[in-house]
């Protein structure tokens, strides 16, 4: 298998055990995703070609002791997500979950086995920081009586807090899937809104980076919401319109109006990911 840049890539299979529908909506389009990268993850089943090196495990679910009892999976590099989590947990995340950390977190558990490296040494270079600040909500079981040394981002000014995004879209699926897309271009600090009403209500509340505004929204039209919004927040400084029905006089308008892109649906993956990457850039 190929990615899109013509690269080899390899396929790692992971067993997945809990999770609710939207987590499992997320976690499949993210692996997705993944097969961009030269390392892909798939979610493996019984007819999978190869077995699995993986088990992702949801530590509130009623599955997780009766896997981790399993002998099967005793070879299984573990990841567990919730509290609780056994001694043998080579890597542990708290919810709410940045499906992003997660796939980083794999990436480096691959790369020290690849290069020889005992899986229970793997060092992450992750920060373990505040909510208002933590691109990653890691739990690493750090003794809390030891001795530490002071993050470096203690002292980084209030500024460096994460861009917030809001993604305005009355379709589910397409926030989930958006949500994903931002997650892979380290923007995890996204709110949702399914109405132009609930979105104006946000916007209003809190300082968003970027909106993502998808122009088919069931109480307001896009023409009179995309002025609300730059009315509500005169200084966001990224706006990008979505939309099946989405006309080039609506993207020169969405233009005039501030919009620094317009995708029709269904959206291009790589314009979608340059946009973003603009946005993660600044």
């Amino acid at each position: 298998m190929t990615n899109t840049g013509g690269e080899a890539v390899k396929r790692i299979f992971v067993k997945v055990f809990g999770f609710d529908d939207v987590e499992r909506h997320t976690l499949n389009t993210v692996f997705r995703l993944s097969e961009t990268k030269p390392t892909a993850y798939a979610l493996w089943a019984p007819s999978a070609p190869d077995d699995a090196d993986i088990a992702l495990i949801d530590g509130d679910s009623w599955e997780a002791t009766l896997e981790l009892a399993n002998p099967a999976h005793d070879h299984l590099k573990l990841i567990w997500i919730g509290s609780n989590a056994p001694d043998r947990a080579i890597l542990v995340f708290r919810r709410p979950l940045q499906w992003a950390a997660v796939i980083d977190g794999m990436d480096t558990l691959l790369a020290q086995a690849a290069q020889g490296g005992a899986a229970t040494d793997v060092d992450l270079d992750f920060d373990l920081l505040s909510e208002s600040t933590a691109l990653l909500d890691l739990d690493l079981d750090v003794d809390p009586e030891a001795p530490t040394a002071p993050s470096p981002l203690d002292t980084l000014p209030p500024e460096a807090d994460l861009a917030r995004v809001l993604v305005v879209d009355a379709d589910l699926g397409a926030r989930l899937y958006l949500r994903a897309r931002l997650s892979m271009a380290k923007l995890t600090q996204v709110d949702e809104a399914a109405t132009g009403i609930e979105a104006l209500k946000l916007i209003e509340a809190h300082p968003y980076k970027l909106v993502v505004l998808d122009m088919e929204l069931p109480d307001v039209e896009h023409r009179e919401m995309v002025k609300r919004v730059r009315a509500v927040r005169p200084g966001l400084e990224f706006l990008i319109l979505t939309g099946s029905k989405l006309s080039p006089a609506d993207a020169v308008r969405g233009w005039f109006a501030g919009a620094r892109g317009s995708l029709r649906k269904p959206l291009h993956p790589g314009k979608l990911k340059r946009l973003l990457r603009s946005v993660s850039a600044k």
